[in-house]
């Protein structure tokens, strides 16, 4: 099944190129929880839709790797990660100021029930784990909106520390949203000084 790291009932797995994995995908897109933070300004993608959209990475043709999360071997939610170098354009735009090794996240609950339970900070905790063990990252840097003070939170659970706000290349309404930029640099989970370690 690809697994990528576990912890306990908690599994995050690659995606695989097959409907049910994408429909999956079109139903979470669609959750009113998820939309919200989610390409807003985008109608959620039908099953076809989600498949040429997250195909081309699950087929590993694309420099981000897709996943699933599962909790108790019920899929729960969807997660990337990537090296922000291929994404260079990007991470100039948000002024990361990326080294080979740097690595970006992206992920959601997709099921309404499993959300505010902290299951998102135990995700982001074991996927940022497996970057810094296995694959050698030198620190994660990603992006919250603004008002998304439930993500900040379950990030800065997991080690995260906010550096400075950033227009995001993503819109809402058609303007480019304001978040704060966040990162990890090797910190252990339930750090919450909101020390920032970059220079």
């Amino acid at each position: 099944m690809g697994i990528i790291a576990t912890d306990g009932d908690l599994i995050v797995r690659r995606l695989l190129d097959e409907r049910p994995d994408y429909a999956l995908i079109s139903r979470w897109r669609a959750e009113p929880h998820v939309h919200e933070w989610w390409d807003p300004d985008d109608p959620p993608p039908s099953t076809e839709e989600a498949e040429a959209q997250y195909g081309p990475s699950a087929r590993g043709e694309e420099p981000t790797t897709p996943c699933i999360i599962e909790l108790a071997g019920k899929p729960i939610g969807y997660l990337q990660f990537y090296r922000w170098l291929p994404w260079s354009d990007a991470a100039e735009e948000l002024d990361i100021r990326a080294d080979a090794d740097t690595f970006g996240i992206d992920l959601y609950i997709g099921e309404p029930d499993l959300v505010g339970v902290g299951i998102g900070t135990r995700v982001v905790d074991l996927i940022c784990r497996h970057l810094e063990t296995a694959l050698g990252a030198s620190w994660v840097a990603l992006t919250t909106e603004i008002t998304n003070e439930r993500a900040q939170r379950a990030y800065e659970k997991a080690g995260f520390s906010k550096v400075r706000r950033v227009l995001d290349t993503d819109t809402r309404d058609g303007e480019r949203v304001r978040c704060w930029l966040m990162e990890r640099r090797g910190t252990p989970i339930g750090r919450l000084d909101g020390e920032t370690t970059r220079p």
